[in-house]
């Protein structure tokens, strides 16, 4: 499950203002910054969460006691900004962990998680705005009543839809039907709109049809060109594109049209 949300935990940790990206934080705040955050990873990669909860801001205990806690097997600093004169700050860290998601069970992946500081008293903790949290690019996001399930896992939003429709939809086509010739060459696209990377392939076609596609790895937003060609004896029928971390197939018709005798 982690991994399909990626793109919306990044939205909310980039959405609210920050300091010119051209403005360096004083390199003393950096550092303690960067050893705080170190030290609280390396407790969730220890799976020592009550120590990590010294570290975690007054306002938001109640959310780190309720919320999964996934244990990472590793982690690295990828980006920090800082605002509010660098009293706070915004990081992406890239976390290796185990995902919940079909296609990801049995190795583990990298996922951008997003991590939210203060500073308080001189120290830096863990703290999560509640209300951009629920900020996401389908607009603001409903929690459900209070009681009716664990909180999400920490820095998740709770109302983002996991259902098999909103995976298959992740990973698109821009035909789904194509009318050709034998003898013929035309081109689909496949457009992945999920957060992190799909991997495709063409496992079935119709009789005298081949379909190629010029990449099997698309990154988030990257499009791949799939080339059907028909031979002489082509026959019409469904050519599959199958997308493998969820077992989708996406069907495309294929009308071979008969030359006029």
């Amino acid at each position: 499950m982690m991994r399909g949300i990626g793109l919306f935990l990044l939205f909310a940790v980039l959405l609210s203002g920050q300091n010119n990206p051209f403005d360096k934080p004083p390199a003393e705040v950096d550092a303690a910054l960067r050893a705080r955050i170190k030290e609280f990873y390396d407790l969730h990669v220890q799976g020592q969460f009550r120590k990590a909860d010294a570290l975690v801001a007054d306002d938001t205990k109640d959310y780190y006691f309720e919320s999964k806690k996934p244990q990472y097997l590793s982690y690295e600093i990828a980006r920090i900004d800082y605002f509010d004169n660098f009293t706070r700050a915004k990081a992406v860290i890239m976390c290796e962990m185990y995902i919940m998601m079909p296609g990801f069970n049995n190795k583990p992946m990298k996922m951008p998680t997003p991590s939210e500081w203060m500073l308080q008293d001189g120290k830096w903790f863990w703290h999560v705005d509640m209300e951009a949290l629920r900020n996401s690019p389908f607009g603001k996001m409903t929690p459900g009543p209070k009681g009716t399930g664990p909180a999400p896992p920490i820095g998740v939003p709770g109302a983002i839809d996991f259902s098999t429709d909103f995976l298959f939809s992740q990973v698109k086509v821009n035909k789904d039907e194509v009318s050709m010739w034998p003898d013929d060459t035309a081109e689909v696209i496949v457009a992945n709109g999920a957060p992190g990377i799909m991997e495709i392939s063409v496992p079935t076609a119709p009789d005298g049809v081949a379909g190629k596609l010029d990449k099997t790895k698309l990154e988030s937003k990257q499009t791949a060109v799939l080339t059907i060609k028909t031979a002489k004896d082509a026959k019409s029928g469904t050519l599959n594109v199958r997308v493998e971390q969820t077992g989708q197939l996406i069907p495309i018709q294929i009308k071979v049209k008969q030359q006029q005798q």
